[in-house]
């Protein structure tokens, strides 16, 4: 999988824990150049790629110009996926025409990470954050409405996938709650997310959180993390992973890639893969097709269909 950089910064650029606004200002490559890299590098084989290193897709540089380009150019391409994504940007004007433009040109599988952070407005507020719960529930349902469709990999097209952080100034238990609430909600609805990431801040020289607290909030919470990380895994992830791939779902393209004792461990191409065990030693480095047979906690168990 190659990674190609589209650009540097944030068009934002204020969230408490960002590091973005001291490294970058915010710019992006011209279309025509990282249309050209992808070609280059199709030229030499390659047949998987990201297009990545971004805070927000939507705002690269004529984005659907770009993936028809890239699509136009390297008619054989395998994977083409991208990286993160303002939920701001999908609700704007124009955000449906690129939804639907990188659904009609990227691979299936492919995902929209948002940095939602959290569902807690006191949090949202405090650490200027760059969405608002609502805003991000209104993104969810964008995406769903056209990237829901299963692909011929056996995954939906295009989906969102949350990113959360625990530890953000004005953290307090209820946050966990409007979490939860807000991701029982997109069960509620019906919805799909393809990921949930949750992860603790990391409080770095001269970002804001730094200067207006630091990690007292992360000192303060630390012994409920686990608790309710283990919360959002058993309500919202195990079952959302079974609505995402009922049994009996067929995965194609699907690469083995280790052992452990005799079950083989395998993944398809792009972004935020599933890891995919199969009984038995298979042959590595091949691709295979399984169907989905069960589940574990955020990964699943498949037979091979021969």
């Amino acid at each position: 999988m190659i990674e190609i950089e589209t650009g540097r910064g944030c068009k934002v650029g204020k969230c408490s824990f960002c590091t973005e606004p001291i490294k970058s200002a915010f710019t992006n490559r011209k279309m025509e150049s990282v249309a050209a890299e992808v070609k280059a590098y199709y030229k030499e084989g390659a047949r998987y790629f990201r297009l990545g290193k971004q805070a927000d897709f939507y705002a690269s540089d004529r984005p659907i110009e770009m993936l028809k380009r890239i699509r136009k150019e390297c008619p054989e391409i395998e994977v083409l996926q991208i990286d993160n994504v303002n939920p701001n940007s999908v609700v704007a004007p124009g955000g449906e025409e690129i939804t639907k433009a990188i659904i009609e040109y990227c691979t299936p599988g492919n995902i929209a990470a948002f940095g939602v952070e959290s569902f807690d407005p006191e949090v949202v507020r405090t650490n200027l954050l760059n969405t608002t719960p609502a805003m991000a529930m209104i993104a969810i349902r964008i995406i769903n409405k056209y990237g829901a469709e299963r692909g011929e990999n056996g995954l939906p097209k295009f989906l969102p996938g949350i990113n959360i952080i625990f530890g953000l100034l004005g953290e307090t238990k209820e946050t966990h709650q409007k979490n939860i609430q807000a991701l029982q909600q997109v069960m509620d609805e019906g919805l799909l997310l393809r990921r949930i990431n949750i992860r603790q801040v990391a409080v770095l020289p001269d970002t804001y959180i730094e200067k207006h607290g630091g990690n007292k909030y992360l000192k303060k919470n630390k012994k409920y993390y686990w608790k309710w990380r283990d919360e959002i895994r058993q309500k919202i992830d195990n079952p959302m992973l079974k609505r995402l791939l009922p049994k009996g779902t067929i995965l194609t393209d699907v690469f083995t890639e280790m052992y452990d004792g005799k079950t083989t461990f395998c993944r398809q191409m792009g972004t935020y893969p599933l890891v995919i065990g199969v009984k038995g030693r298979l042959p590595l480095n091949k691709k295979i097709k399984i169907k989905v047979a069960d589940y574990m906690l955020r990964s699943i168990v498949g037979e091979v269909v021969w």
